[in-house]
């Protein structure tokens, strides 16, 4: 039988546990279902639709980052084409290996022009998103990022034909913000952070946070990249007396200073932004301490996580990371668009998409574009770490401790309309 026959059948032995029809028995019904569906493909193959999305992953130094990226790509393929094969559509990935703006650049361009791709997927980081941003701007192709934070992207560097699926700094920074002050009351913050374009912009969030409910920070630390020495830094925080210390370091200096935050022993409740949650897995669990924001996790088992972090696992033999959701999803936001419109014409696609279409994210609420910034609204989720003696291995080194916003609209977490200095291109 048709691989996809065998899914529908299978669905329809888990959605009809007892169902009987004209006297047909469960068994014989799912086997005629079964045939009748392997029927309906193959002569919906006769007539295919092939649809391509391309994938530009980084090398070099940030390899592992690429891999998790297309592997939670080819799990949404496989799924999307599901759902894709039984309307006569099919979608294939193509993949490009690319480092630097130039390179990335030049794949994203060979995948519009030579493999004829609706969607670009990558972004793993701020530069190689931007480079696949400069690479939609004519329109042939829309830009999924499903990597770079960056606000920039969604602010002054925002393109019509460019959504994100990754959540963006402000909504990092928004996550830690209403957890501390809606869930723990606490609103009086230091804040330490890098002094890189990452950490100014985290700085800059999280005193506009704090600014729309009519508060700022207690202070500001800016610390220079690759500092050894936080003890002076750390002293004037305890002079301070902050309720809370929100971190947005580097991820070269970030395990430094949870090593001597611990030491010192400062009893002020720490946060932060560390968009890369790999620089803290990677870390002796004796040192791990905060609790931090995060767009997926691999223990999440409401509304559906369970089976699609048991799925990945199962395929992949790895856990389910956010870059890895955030890949997954994207190809199924396009695959559905596609199917939902019967086209890949990209002018209908981006009316349908800007129309705020729901999405089943395994997240339990919609997700939704922005039509303003085309920002995904998504909760988020915040873990801490656990006891170094609970953590079998780096992987179970966090857990989820609180889903934000815990009820209510997610544009809660991020940066309203009024503030976006989005301006699409006419």
């Amino acid at each position: 039988m048709d691989p996809l026959a065998d899914r529908c059948g299978a669905t329809a032995l888990a959605l009809a546990p007892r169902l009987v029809v004209d006297g047909l028995d469960r068994r014989t019904f799912v086997k005629t279902l079964g045939l009748l569906t392997s029927a309906l493909l193959a002569r919906a193959a006769s007539a295919q639709e092939t649809y391509r999305i391309g994938l530009v992953v980084p090398d070099a130094g940030r390899r592992e980052v690429g891999r998790v990226i297309a592997l939670g790509a080819q799990l949404g393929l496989d799924e999307a084409n599901v759902m894709a094969g039984l309307f006569g559509k099919r979608l294939d990935l193509v993949q490009e290996v690319a480092h630097g703006s130039e390179a990335v650049r030049s794949a994203a361009s060979r995948l519009i022009r030579q493999e004829r791709v609706v969607a670009l997927l990558g972004g793993a980081d701020g530069t190689s998103a931007e480079a696949l941003r400069d690479a939609v701007k004519q329109g042939e192709a829309f830009f999924f990022n499903v990597g770079a934070v960056d606000n920039r992207l969604r602010g002054a560097r925002c393109h019509r034909y460019a959504f994100h699926v990754e959540a963006s700094l402000a909504m990092y920074v928004g996550t830690v913000g209403q957890w501390l002050l809606e869930q723990r009351k606490l609103p009086g913050w230091a804040v330490v952070a890098s002094d890189s374009s990452v950490g100014r912009e985290i700085g800059q969030a999280a005193a506009a946070f704090l600014a729309r409910r009519g508060r700022a920070p207690l202070a500001t630390e800016s610390v220079p990249i690759g500092i050894t020495d936080w003890g002076p830094l750390l002293q004037r925080v305890r002079g301070l007396n902050p309720d809370a210390v929100v971190v947005g370091l580097e991820a070269p200096d970030l395990p430094g200073f949870l090593r001597e935050y611990r030491a010192t022993g400062l009893p002020f409740q720490l946060t932060g932004v560390a968009a890369d949650l790999s620089t803290l897995l990677a870390s002796n669990p004796a040192d791990l301490a905060g609790v931090w924001p995060v767009v997926w996790h691999h223990e999440l088992g409401r509304f559906s996580a369970r089976e699609l972090n048991s799925r990945f696992r199962r395929r992949f033999g790895r856990p389910l990371d956010g870059r890895s959701w955030a890949a997954w999803a994207a190809v199924k936001f396009v695959g559905e668009a596609i199917v939902r419109t019967g086209t890949g014409d990209l002018a209908r696609l981006l009316r349908f998409l800007e129309s705020a279409p729901p999405f089943d994210g395994h997240k339990g609420r919609p997700l939704t574009f922005r039509e303003w910034d085309h920002q995904l609204r998504q909760p988020m989720y915040l873990v801490a770490p656990r006891k170094p003696e609970q953590g079998r291995d780096a992987w179970k080194a966090f857990e989820v401790v609180a889903e934000v916003p815990a009820r209510g609209d997610p544009d809660l977490i991020g940066e309203p309309k009024a503030e976006s200095r989005c301006r699409f291109e006419a």
